[in-house]
Order: C-alpha cells, then structure tokens, then sequence
C-alpha cells in the first residue's frame, strides 16, 4: 500500500523519474492499472488484451517519465494517461500502425487531450471511480469494516438504501450515517491530497 507522505500526483510523479526508486512503478501499476484495465475492457477489449495495454502504457510511460514535466496549466495528467490508452489500443488493433512507440511528453497536445478526455463519458466515469477507491483503499483504517461495506454497496455498487440495510443486517439510518460519514472523510482526504482531481 502507497505511504500518505508520497500520495500527491506531483510527488509520486517525480518519484517515477528517478530510476533508483525500486518501489515507484509498482506503486504505480496499484495506484492505476485497474483503471487502464477496466476502461481497456470498457472500450472492448478482451481480458488478455486489456492486460497487455495496460503494460504497454506503463511502458510508455516508463520511456518518456524522463521529458514528462507536469504542468496543471498546460492539462491534466489523466488526459495523458487515457490517450496512452487509445494508442496502445490502435498499437494493438494494427500491429502495422506507424504510431510512434511512445507518446512525447513534450510533444504531448494536452488541451486537445482534455477536450477528448472531458467528452470520453466512460473515462470520466472510470476516472472518478478510480479517484473513490484509491481514496477509500487510503482511509479503510478510520471506519469498522461494516461502515465501508455499507457504503460500498449503497454508493459505489448503486443498491438501495433498503436492499443494503437487509443484505448486511442494519438499520436504514445506519446505512444513511455510513453514507454520511464515509462521504465526508473521502472529501477530505481528496481535498487534501488531490484538489484538482488529477490522481
């Protein structure tokens, strides 16, 4: 699991440049494989492919980390990330794509990027879920167990109030107070660590 005192995209993202920290690009593939898979299977892939992308991603990126310099004005990092994605899909659809291998970071046209990005529905929506389950992953230790299976169930997995109270035993008002609660510290948590939504 990431350390808080690394959690910001800035700091992690200077991290991945310096090629003596073993531990960053494991790091990475837990922070974001899961989303470069499901949106990969999102836009049709199939499983084993799906899994090639996302390693052909983050081997794009180990590649071109050294140029990327993150700049909030100039886009967001997720635009990047998803365009890595359409591109090793088109790598992988034509083998014979005359794609350039790596996406250039400092070639990189990032509002273009964040127009497509913004558009994208189902990126949008797998941005967001990422955002919520890494930010869960980091404060599971301040809810009992039952607290965040609540919440999970009635928020992330859209059952009813009802339905999540009979499932796991509760009242509906301690499914609403879980829903309240968890709610309140996700806000926080990405406030503090991700303001701009770009982890």
């Amino acid at each position: 699991m990431m350390s808080q005192d690394n959690s910001t995209h800035l700091t992690f993202l200077l991290r991945l440049r310096d090629r003596s920290d073993k531990l960053s690009w494991p790091e990475f593939h837990e922070r974001y494989g899961q989303l470069l898979y499901r949106y990969a299977r999102g836009r049709g892939a199939h499983h084993d492919d799906a899994e090639d992308i996302v390693q052909e991603v983050e081997m794009y990126l180990f590649k071109a980390i050294e140029g990327f310099e993150y700049d909030a004005r100039k886009g967001r990092f997720r635009a990047y990330l998803r365009s890595a994605v359409m591109h090793a899909m088109a790598r992988l659809a034509d083998k014979l794509a005359k794609q350039p291998a790596v996406l250039d970071p400092q070639t990189f046209d990032y509002l273009a990027a964040e127009k497509e990005a913004s558009a994208d529905v189902r990126w949008e929506r797998e941005w967001q879920l990422h955002r919520l389950r890494w930010a869960m992953n980091s404060i599971a230790g301040d809810f009992e167990p039952i607290t965040l299976k609540a919440f999970e169930m009635h928020v992330l997995a859209d059952r009813t109030v009802e339905e999540t109270a009979a499932d796991l035993g509760l009242s509906k008002a301690s499914v609403y107070q879980a829903r309240s609660r968890v709610l309140k510290r996700l806000r926080r948590r990405l406030a503090e660590v991700d303001p701009d939504g770009d982890v």
